[in-house]
């Protein structure tokens, strides 16, 4: 039977219950962190906290629990899920109106495909993408309608054709030996491994520019990397049926980097929480 914590509390998921009146429920109020597990640990925890803080803080909410309890409440649910490598949802309901923000913790594993993705492009930029918010239709739509099409994931542009990033994940074009991303303007999510490579690339003298691209300009020998928490780094084979190339080298060395990045980032938990 699965588990989840439903405001600290330790219960199987079919138990767990909240207000129908949580603004959640009636107005998809709320914010969500997904986080990488690695031996029973979050990754980049600080990161994805300071990211949920500053959506709590705009959209007027407290935080339901302090970091510390956060932390012990994620570390325990990955031991009692018996899910030590995975991912780790935390959800931050808005709560009836009278009431308090609601806090729940769900882990799962996940499997990918171990191949560069399909993907097609898909019409329509999230409006607030800055905010991780529970309201998540336009995701939900692109990922349908790759599914319909026989395709991995979409990717979200404009009525241009400017690529925004994926359904799930921010995205980058491998271009003349660097790297290219949409700017956090609004209208993608500012991914936390987005950041993450962006920091790492430049300080491994890797250039990393942030200019919009339209599909139409992709070139053959354009590559493209998406990038998500937990999935990690993935480059995509074919966009809308047309072949990229997948940069091997370029892409080898990003990912020794995120993954000592993310060694570093779970002993550092270790020696704050645990």
């Amino acid at each position: 039977m699965p588990v989840l914590m439903l405001n600290g509390v330790l219960m199987a998921a079919d138990e767990a219950t909240v207000p129908a009146t949580d603004r959640a429920l009636t107005h998809g109020l709320g914010l969500y962190e997904t986080l990488k597990l690695v031996d029973g640990v979050p990754v980049f925890f600080e990161e994805h906290i300071a990211r949920l803080d500053l959506g709590l803080e705009e959209l007027g909410l407290e935080r339901p629990a302090p970091r510390e309890e956060m932390a012990e409440q994620i570390c325990r649910l990955s031991e009692a899920g018996d899910v030590p490598d995975g991912a780790c949802r935390v959800l931050v309901t808005a709560g009836p109106p009278d009431g308090k923000p609601g806090l729940l913790i769900q882990t799962d594993t996940r499997r990918f495909p171990a191949r560069p993705l399909r993907v097609i492009s898909y019409r329509g930029v999230r409006v607030r993408a800055q905010l991780k918010a529970m309201t998540v239709m336009q995701s939900y739509l692109a990922q349908r309608a790759a599914a319909a099409a026989g395709a991995d994931d979409a990717i979200l542009v404009d009525e241009e054709g400017r690529m925004f990033e994926g359904a799930t994940s921010n995205m980058f074009l491998a271009r003349g030996g660097g790297l290219v991303t949409p700017p956090a303007e609004g209208a993608i999510l500012p991914g936390v491994l987005r950041a993450k490579v962006e920091e790492l690339a430049t300080a491994d003298g890797i250039p990393v520019v942030e200019a919009f691209a339209r599909v139409a300009d992709l070139r053959a020998d354009d590559g493209m990397l998406l990038t998500s928490s937990v999935r990690g780094i993935v480059p995509v084979g074919s966009v809308d049926g047309h072949g990229l190339l997948v940069h091997g080298e370029l892409l080898a060395q990003l990912l020794a980097l995120v993954g000592a990045a993310e060694a570093a980032s779970a002993a550092a938990f270790r020696a704050r929480y645990r």
